[in-house]
C-alpha cells in the first residue's frame, strides 16, 4: 500500500486500514519529525521495510506532503507518517499550517511515538531549531513520548551508539537526549535483510518500553481531538475545512506562548541562582578580585621597572 498523497481535510482519512475507535489495541502510531535532509523517509522505508516514501539526495526537500505508510511487525499494524519540512525556522505561512493541519488529521487521534531523526555526527543548530518547532507544533508534552533516531549508524565503524553518546563533546545532542529521557536507537537506512530487522527489532524494543512507560496511552491535544472529529465526519465542507484551518493556526501560536512560559522561569530560576550563589560567596569573591587587582598591579609595576 503506497503512501496517500496529501488531499485536503474532508478525504484526507480515507483508505486508510480503519479509524482509529475500531483498530486493534496492538495498533502502532508513528511520527517521523526532525530537520529537513536528515533522512525522515528514508528512515520511514526502514521501518515499513519497503520503499512506500521517496528517498534520495538532494540539495532541496524531497518530501512535499505529510504522507503515511502501513506495515506489520510481529501481527502488530504501524502506521508511520512521513512530514515536509514544517519544522524548519522559515516555516510560518498559511501553507505550512496546512500541512500541519495534514500531519494531525493522519495522526488522529494522536501519535505514539515521535521520532526525532538526526544524522550522526551532524547535529547542528538547525536540529536545536527544529526540536523547538516540534513543541510548537505538537506542544510541549509531545517530548515525554519522543525517541531519538539516528541516521548513518553505519559511521560509527564498530564503536556502539552507546559509547559515542557518552564520549560525545556536543552538548547539545547531550541535552537533547537527556530531554527524550535517554530513549535512542539508530539506523542504517542502506541495510537490508537481517541487518535491517534487526535494527527495526531494536527501535521496537525502545518503543514498546516507552509505550508501557505510558500504559499504552498515546499523546493528545486538542487539535488532534477537532482532527479526529473531522475524520469521522468526512464531509469535506469549505468552512468547515477554514474552521479547522483557523483553528489549527490558533493551536500552533497557543503552544508557541505556552513554550515561552514553561522556559520564562527557567530562565528566571537560574539568574536567581546565580544571584544566589554570588551573595553566599561575597567574601570569596571579593578575595578573588583583590587577588586579581594584585596580580595587575604586580604586571604593570614589572612592566615599568622593565621598561626604565
Amino acid at each position: 500500500m503506497e503512501g496517500h498523497p496529501s488531499s485536503r481535510y474532508g478525504t484526507m482519512a480515507e483508505g486508510r486500514v480503519g479509524d482509529n475507535c475500531s483498530e486493534s489495541s496492538s495498533s502502532l502510531r508513528l511520527v517521523l519529525v526532525g530537520r529537513s535532509g536528515c533522512g525522515k523517509s528514508a528512515s520511514g522505508n526502514s521501518i515499513l521495510r519497503e520503499p512506500k516514501f521517496q528517498s534520495r539526495l538532494s540539495a532541496q526537500t524531497v518530501t512535499r506532503t505529510c504522507q503515511e505508510g502501513t506495515a506489520t511487525w510481529h501481527g502488530r499494524s504501524i502506521l508511520v507518517v512521513d512530514t515536509p519540512s514544517i519544522f524548519e525556522a522559515k516555516a510560518q505561512d498559511q501553507d505550512v499550517y496546512k500541512d500541519i493541519g495534514d500531519c494531525y488529521l493522519l495522526l488522529a487521534p494522536g501519535p505514539h511515538v515521535l521520532l526525532l531523526v538526526t544524522q550522526l555526527g551532524r547535529f547542528t543548530k538547525q536540529d536545536t531549531v527544529a526540536m523547538r518547532r516540534v513543541k510548537e507544533v505538537f506542544g510541549a508534552g509531545a517530548v515525554r513520548h519522543m525517541v531519538v533516531l539516528f541516521t548513518h549508524k553505519e559511521d560509527l565503524r564498530g564503536e556502539s551508539l552507546d559509547e559515542y553518546l557518552a564520549h560525545t563533546d556536543n552538548l547539545s545532542l547531550r541535552g537533547l537526549v537527556h530531554e527524550c529521557g535517554g530513549r535512542y536507537c539508530g539506523f542504517n537506512n542502506r541495510a537490508t535483510g537481517e541487518e535491517q530487522r534487526a535494527q527495526l527489532a531494536e527501535l521496537m524494543a525502545v518503543v514498546e518500553s516507552l509505550k508501557q512507560d505510558h500504559e499504552g496511552a498515546f499523546y493528545s491535544n486538542d487539535l488532534f481531538s477537532r482532527a479526529q472529529e473531522l475524520r469521522k465526519r468526512q464531509d469535506g465542507a469549505c468552512g468547515e475545512e477554514l474552521g479547522y484551518l483557523a483553528q489549527v493556526q490558533a493551536q500552533v501560536e497557543k503552544q508557541k506562548r505556552d513554550l515561552k512560559e514553561l522556559e520564562g522561569p527557567r530562565v528566571s530560576k537560574t539568574l536567581l541562582r546565580v544571584k544566589e550563589w554570588i551573595f553566599s560567596h561575597i567574601g570569596l569573591l571579593a578575595f578573588i578580585v583583590i587577588c586579581i587587582l594584585i596580580y595587575l598591579a604586580v604586571l604593570i609595576n614589572w612592566g615599568i621597572t622593565r621598561g626604565h
